[in-house]
């Protein structure tokens, strides 16, 4: 049966709105196939809406690189902003062309050429459609290079381009339908250069300065820096060449190597006391530069009266030219670097500054020193006595700014040719808050994301955060939402809040740190010691270095602490108050706290201060003169003192703690809330609490052999010159109790509540009890192989078993759920005993359901959410 398709196209003509109605060209089942955008989703969606700019397909890597050069040229010649253009804009300044416009007409073709690109949709990832009748209502559609927004009834129906000129055919200009709520469209990675006259220099740079000709003789000459195609500074962009100063450089060992190497035949000529001259200009983007020293062909050199008696003569016969890039911007464009090091065209060093295809960011000299040498033949008589060791002169250095380079003015990050700040006071947020959890988990990870396994999970698996792009420009994606570019972001540096409610990362803009809390950048520092969110995320902590030697503390954005002390191992409890340890230039530490509290100076503060969870308070081990730390609480020393001790047990409550001190006969004692336990040759660490901290446990050696101390009291485990003990651990109710010790190298035996629960090869790890504490598991490292051993049944041997941290129990007790790789390296999760299900790779953690679990795999470079039933 025959099938005609009735379309109506809503378009625009010089006369208003009509209906054009279009039947396929073959007419049945010959039609051309139909296609519908699938993604990227932002890009899909700003697409719908109309507003997909130039800069926006750039953003999103869907731009061909040949129309950014075609961008750069109209802004060069014609002050125009190609990358701000959406495609009606595009057709506008095609009928200027057309219309005989003196810029525009020598672009028409490939001002066309990208419009058939945009209006194509060729940047968006199109599927054919099998059956029409399932298209959701609003999605994007095309056929035969047609486009149009889908509505049940109708097989086509509105088209969605910008409406065209009066002066183009109606039909190529459908008006847009109405849509969504906009998208944010993806940030462009780089300003547009700066649209001004580059700099002409000449008299307007001076005299230059004097130089003498050459070492111990008399005469000197005059030169200075000719810079042309540069833009001269001024503004607040001024604040960029002000830390760009190369006064920084010339001392370092870097620049002092660069030198030596270059002017090796003069070493000392450009001592750090000489006089230079520097430059300051901004490049623009295909604006060639060129730098060359104006001074004069043959000054003259002043003979001694015993070289006029001898009859000596120096002639200048020539100038030599060094050039030491002390920092320049890379990348694989051409620039047409050219260096004139023998003076064959007036010593000039040129290039012309492009953007990089592949980052996208500009490639050029940032920094460069001219170094200038007279070359002098002397003579006796006729007779040529040779030629003299050139003393190179250090005649000045040129800093550059390149369009997008990052300077900050102490509360924002800007970009030289940008007014916007990029970052800090002023700036756009990544997100606009709060980021919703994805109702379907199911994302493409970036191939460099996974390659680093940059990504953070919240603790209940629902929000993900992770890092994509490459060195120099990467930018955070929470919850599938992409943030706003940045140079860096250390992925170790992200965290969700305990409740998963709040997130944080740290972003690197230029040489700054800048920490963000739920999107929103915060104080900009040199160096961010650290930052912290509260376990409920209402606070947030960000503590470091500011510059010129100054430090400061943020606590939920406002700053409460200023110091020349560096502040280091900031902590933030949970009802939102800070301690930090602030270190002073003679060597000595303090804590200090959002609530008031100074500490006493040490020597110093072992360890990062802690406070506890239920009652806040705050402990931290202080180090007095002559290695005598004593563990602090709420600023009181507690007796006695810990010796040279680093560890200390405490409950959540702060109703009991524990640490070890010396006893004064080179050994060691457990001390319990101040009670001092039983004397031993040595114990390992601090021990352990059961839930209430009415129960204390820990490992200790007298002599070569191990001892169990539960509640003050030696445990006899009737295991002859035991070798040590593994993972003591409580049940929950702190009722029991489970360890592995250690007979001899080759097995263990696991104890629970005092007695043999099983005795095995190998070694113990991660024991843990269920909920109820009825049942027990452990890890088991037989070297080559791991098992899971539960409740003394051994589970099937594995290459390895993930042991970062306990197998986890149901909270009914009943199933026991672990995460192993097997000899090909692909990751496991498995119910002991029941199904087991493998992936590329697996976070090792479960969440609990009703009848089953639920993980995050990954497989290929596809991140989703996977549920598996428990039998």
């Amino acid at each position: 049966m025959r099938r005609v398709l009735m379309v109506q196209l809503l378009a625009v003509s010089m006369f208003g709105m009509v209906l054009f109605p279009l039947c396929p060209p073959h007419g049945d089942a010959f039609a051309a196939t139909v296609e519908i955008a699938t993604g990227p989703d932002g890009l899909l969606q700003m697409e719908q809406q109309g507003k997909v700019t130039v800069r926006a397909l750039r953003g999103w890597g869907r731009l061909p690189d040949t129309y950014m050069k075609l961008a750069q040229q109209l802004r060069q010649q014609g002050g125009l902003d190609l990358l701000g253009a959406d495609l009606a804009q595009i057709r506008a300044w095609i009928a200027q062309a057309q219309g005989g416009d003196a810029v525009l007409a020598g672009h028409l073709v490939e001002l066309e050429s990208l419009a058939t690109f945009m209006d194509g949709g060729e940047h968006l990832d199109w599927t054919p459609v099998q059956d029409q009748s399932s298209l959701p209502e609003g999605a994007l559609v095309r056929q035969e290079g047609k486009r149009w927004t889908h509505i049940p009834g109708a097989s086509m129906t509105m088209a969605t381009a910008p409406a065209a000129p009066e002066s183009l055919p109606a039909e190529s200009a459908p008006v847009p339908a109405p849509e969504p709520a906009p998208a944010a469209e993806p940030p462009a990675p780089l300003p547009e250069p700066v649209s001004t006259a580059p700099v002409v220099s000449s008299e307007t740079q001076g005299e230059g300065l004097e130089f003498p000709i050459y070492g111990g003789k008399s005469g000197t000459y005059r030169a200075r820096l000719v810079v042309e195609g540069l833009q001269a500074a001024g503004g607040r962009e001024e604040l960029y060449f002000q830390q760009q100063d190369p006064s920084r450089w010339l001392e370092t060992e870097r620049v002092k190597g660069m030198e030596a190497e270059e002017l090796s035949s003069s070493n000392g000529a450009w001592s750090s006391d000489a006089p230079y001259e520097t430059r300051f200009g901004y490049a623009q983007l295909g604006t060639p530069v060129s730098i060359r020293v104006e001074a004069p062909q043959s000054p003259v050199i002043e003979l001694t009266e015993q070289e006029a008696k001898d009859n000596v003569r120096y002639e200048i016969t020539g100038r030599e030219y060094r050039f030491i890039l002390a920092d320049s911007a890379s990348g694989e464009a051409e620039i047409g670097f050219e260096e004139d090091k023998w003076g064959k065209n007036d010593g000039s060093v040129s290039w012309t500054p492009q953007l990089d295809s592949e980052s996208g960011q500009p490639v050029g000299p940032r920094v460069i020193g001219i170094y200038m040498a007279y070359k002098i033949k002397k003579f006796i008589g006729k007779h040529e006595f040779g030629r003299l060791r050139a003393d190179f002169r250090r005649i000045g250095w040129v800093v550059v700014a390149m369009p997008g380079d990052i300077y900050s003015d102490g509360a924002s990050m800007f970009a030289v040719g940008q007014e916007k700040p990029l970052a800090g006071a002023g700036a756009e947020p990544n997100w606009t808050w709060p980021v919703a959890a994805p109702e379907k988990f199911d994302f493409e990870l970036p191939e460099e994301t996974l390659k680093k396994m940059e990504v953070k999970l919240s603790e209940d698996l629902r929000k993900v955060a992770w890092v994509e792009g490459t060195e120099g420009r990467q930018r955070v994606v929470l919850n599938g939402v992409p943030g706003k570019w940045y140079n860096e972001v250390p992925s170790y540096m992200m965290q969700f809040s305990r409740n998963g409610e709040s997130f944080c990362f740290v972003a690197e803009l230029g040489d700054r740190k800048i920490p963000v809390f739920n999107g929103v950048e915060g104080a900009i520092f040199e160096d961010l010691e650290m930052l912290r969110l509260s376990e409920d995320g209402a606070h947030t902590l960000a503590a470091g270095h500011v510059g010129e030697g100054v430090y400061r503390v943020y606590l939920d954005g406002v700053m409460i602490r200023e110091t020349s002390a560096r502040v280091r191992k900031p902590v933030l409890a949970v009802d939102g108050t800070a301690a930090w340890v602030e270190s002073d230039k003679a060597g000595g530490e303090r804590v200090f706290t959002s609530a008031g509290y100074e500490g006493p100076a040490y020597k110093s503060i072992i360890e990062t201060p802690e406070f506890t969870t239920r009652r806040v308070e705050l402990y931290y081990i202080a180090d007095k003169d002559g290695d005598q730390r004593y563990l602090v609480r709420n600023g009181e020393e507690l007796k006695p003192g810990m010796g040279v001790g680093y560890e200390f047990a405490v409950t959540p409550d702060s109703t009991f703690y524990a640490y070890a001190a010396p006893n004064g006969n080179d050994g060691e004692t457990m001390v319990v809330n101040g009670k001092i336990g039983p004397d031993f040759s040595s114990i390992w660490g601090a021990g352990e609490f059961n839930a209430d901290g009415t129960r204390h446990a820990y490992d200790a050696k007298r002599g070569n052999e191990s001892v169990l101390v539960i509640d003050d009291a030696e445990f006899s485990s009737g295991v002859k010159a035991l070798k040590g003990i593994w993972g003591f651990t409580f049940s929950p109710d702190g009722t029991r109790w489970a360890a592995g010790f250690r007979p001899n190298d080759d097995e263990y035996v696991m104890m629970v509540d005092g007695k043999e629960f099983a005795r095995r090869k190998g070694k113990p790890r991660k024991i843990v009890f269920s909920p109820d504490g009825e049942r027990v598991a452990w890890l088991e490292d037989a070297g080559s192989t791991w098992r899971a051993i539960l409740d003394g049944e051994e589970g099937p041997e594995v290459r390895a078993i993930y042991d970062e941290e306990p197998p986890q129990f149901s909270p009914d007790g009943s199933t026991l759920v672990y995460f192993y790789r097997d000899k090909d390296k692909k990751m496991h999760v498995t119910e002991f005993g029941g199904e087991d299900r493998m992936h590329d790779l697996i976070p090792p953690r479960a969440v609990f359901t009703k009848g089953g679990i639920e993980y995050l795999a990954i497989d290929a470079n596809r991140f989703r959410r996977e549920s598996m039933p428990l039998k």
